[in-house]
């Protein structure tokens, strides 16, 4: 635990010396090997219900492929619609390839010990082609990184016109939980042509990992044209891969030292690391504000405590931390950071260290006032249903229960 925690770590130091060189944010992302692409701005849906009606409408718009990458993957009630609709299409002809990670054979219902089937055996019934991403074998028990290597990501490349990035599964909670809603959560839909490319690329090195049967990047072509009656912006792409491709630290760190005004995180959860602490802390020591929003509802309550306790370190580093309320009682899952009205990042990483190391996460990041002004308007209305966390709260979830699940969920959560 020590070793992997001082990996994570990123000296104020370091942070210091980015802000003294004073780049612009396309010098240092091209420095650190962050690709930049020119995209639509991003269509926004933000719930697991709003999300899923327009999975349907690309399912049945589709004319040649559809990929999807999906962290937790289940056989459920709220998720079979969408595997038996690409079922369908692929008995149409329509090439469909997943890729689910092996974390869905572990799904509880939300507040019980019910365990919700992962979508393998029915997905195969189905006849869809799939990968199950780093099977949790008996032989990985003996290896922790290779047990804690996790592909994280949420993403669905259509025809190669259309990219969506972001943090909604196909499980009950993401889809259905509460019935009707799902989690608060956003997907981002672009026309990239080149981020388009780069994210088969990914997907298609993914699957040979792991499949039987190769598959080739070459044979699902990209449109290279960009809509005419669409606004354009540049987006860059953070496809983590610790650690050869270890790039949401550099997200991290460039938040911490761009802010100049204020700094808004929204997270379902965030298991702290000292490192992580000091980039908020290296943003408070300069008067810059540090907003964080956290939510009162949780899919499980080890999570809710292990995310609880590290509160007070966040007051502790200056921060101003909120709890969000549905009033559907909801789990905000957003995974959304916010600069200054400028910088926008959002995708599947958490403020945490499995995101930041092990886990294969992909974030997309803009520096454009239009994404960032509508990214804030809804910051202001989840704002209408949170509450401000006070010192005497926060202390009062540093129980030894919370500790414990605090330390376990660093590597698990």
């Amino acid at each position: 635990m020590i070793l992997v925690v001082t990996i994570s770590c990123s000296t104020t130091g370091k942070l210091q010396s980015l802000r003294d060189e004073q780049i612009p944010v396309s010098s240092l992302m091209v420095r650190e090997g962050i690709p930049s692409y020119e995209s639509t701005l991003p269509v926004y849906y933000n719930t697991g219900a709003e999300w899923n009606e327009r999975t349907f409408e690309l399912i049945e718009s589709a004319e040649d492929y559809i990929l999807v990458s999906t962290f937790l993957g289940v056989e459920d009630a709220s998720t079979n619609p969408v595997w038996e609709a690409l079922a369908k299409r692929a008995a149409e002809g329509v090439r469909v390839y997943i890729l689910i990670d092996s974390s869905s054979n572990f799904q509880m219902v939300p507040e019980t010990d019910i365990r919700i089937k992962a979508a393998f055996m029915y997905l195969r019934e189905l006849g869809l082609s799939f990968v199950e991403y780093n099977s949790l074998t008996m032989s990985n028990l003996f290896f922790v990184p290779n047990l804690l290597d996790r592909d994280h990501r949420k993403y669905w490349v259509v025809d190669g016109e259309l990219l969506a990035v972001g943090g909604i599964n196909i499980n009950q909670t993401s889809l259905d939980w509460p019935e009707g809603l799902g989690n608060i959560d956003t997907m981002a839909e672009v026309v990239s042509p080149g981020a388009t490319q780069a994210v088969i690329d990914t997907f298609v090195d993914t699957w040979n990992r792991y499949s039987p049967t190769s598959l080739d990047a070459q044979e699902f072509p990209v449109d290279s044209r960009l809509p005419d009656d669409r606004e354009t912006t540049t987006l860059w792409l953070f496809d983590h891969h610790w650690p050869n491709r270890s790039s949401i630290t550099t997200l991290f760190d460039l938040f911490s030292v761009y802010a100049e005004e204020e700094l808004w995180l929204i997270q379902g959860y965030t298991f702290l690391t000292p490192a992580l602490l000091d980039r908020v802390r290296f943003v408070t020591e300069r008067g810059i504000p540090v907003h964080i929003m956290l939510s009162e509802h949780s899919s499980q309550p080890k999570y809710e405590m292990a995310s609880r306790y590290g509160v007070l370190d966040l007051l502790d580093a200056g921060a101003t931390v909120y709890m969000y309320d549905s009033p559907d009682g909801a789990f905000l899952h957003l995974k959304l950071m916010v600069a200054d009205g400028s910088l926008t990042t959002i995708g599947s990483a958490n403020y945490n260290l499995r995101s930041q190391t092990f886990s294969r996460e992909l974030n997309v990041l803009f520096e454009d006032e239009r994404v960032a002004s509508y990214s804030m308007e809804y910051v202001q209305e989840l704002l209408k249903h949170s509450r401000l966390v006070t010192r005497e709260e926060a202390e009062s979830y540093r129980t030894f229960r919370s500790w414990y699940n605090y330390i376990l969920m660093q590597v698990w959560g």
